[in-house]
């Protein structure tokens, strides 16, 4: 919602971007994997109570994920494993960041961590049931959200921590972590209670998946 609004009106410098990095000696996979690496090295650095580097390497490896499809698109390379590949990343990188917050607050991060898990698995679980997409879907706490909210935290946390106690830094940070928590439950709530939606609407209509209008058991 909020980060996504905030990322259209950039989508024309992005691309600009994007296309300047394609001259890189990288596949589009290959570039949009180093966000992984970005989000290993600010892991390092919140393991290292260096909020300031470790917002800057959040932010570097957000930007591989918001350039990567103009990347791809520069390369001639963009594809639909390319895609799926795309996701599976962000949220490799995004648990990364998470697996770093442990280091400074444990418990909330662990919380938003769940939070996301929770939400993430609400909208394709429903998909071993009927035919869906992402049409309509609720978007409160979705991934741009997130990050937008860990950014705008990580940064008052950096600030705080060059000027006062390092203790209230870390105030920020467990009050920016449980922030995305209430969030992502909102989400989740949202989502199941749509789903439940859509799959009654289905039953109605006959328009169940097969296999659960056979009878045969239902996958995990």
């Amino acid at each position: 919602m909020l980060g996504e609004k905030f990322r259209k009106r950039l989508n024309a410098l992005f691309f600009a971007i994007g296309k300047a990095l394609s001259i890189l000696p990288l596949t589009a996979n290959q570039f949009t994997a180093t966000s992984i690496i970005l989000a290993l090295i600010a892991a390092y650095s919140l393991y290292l109570q260096n909020l300031p580097l470790a917002l800057v390497f959040v932010i570097l490896a957000i930007l591989v994920d918001v350039l990567d499809g103009s990347f791809a698109e520069a390369k001639k390379q963009k594809s639909n494993f390319g895609n799926y590949f795309d996701a599976i990343v962000d949220k490799v990188a995004e648990c990364v960041f998470y697996i770093g917050f442990t280091f400074i607050t444990p418990i909330f991060a662990i919380l938003a961590l769940a939070g996301t898990m929770l939400e993430s698995y609400a909208k394709p679980r429903v998909g071993l049931v009927i035919i869906s997409d992402n049409h309509d879907w609720p978007a409160v706490g979705e991934r741009s959200d997130r990050l937008l909210v860990l950014i705008l935290g990580l940064l008052a946390a950096a600030v705080v921590s060059q000027f006062l106690i390092f203790k209230y830094s870390i105030i920020i940070v467990e009050a920016t972590l449980f922030l995305i928590f209430l969030l992502t439950l909102v989400g989740f709530a949202q989502r199941v209670h749509y789903a439940r939606m859509l799959i009654l609407k289905a039953e109605k209509e006959g328009k169940l998946l097969p296999y659960l209008r056979s009878g045969s058991k239902k996958p995990k």
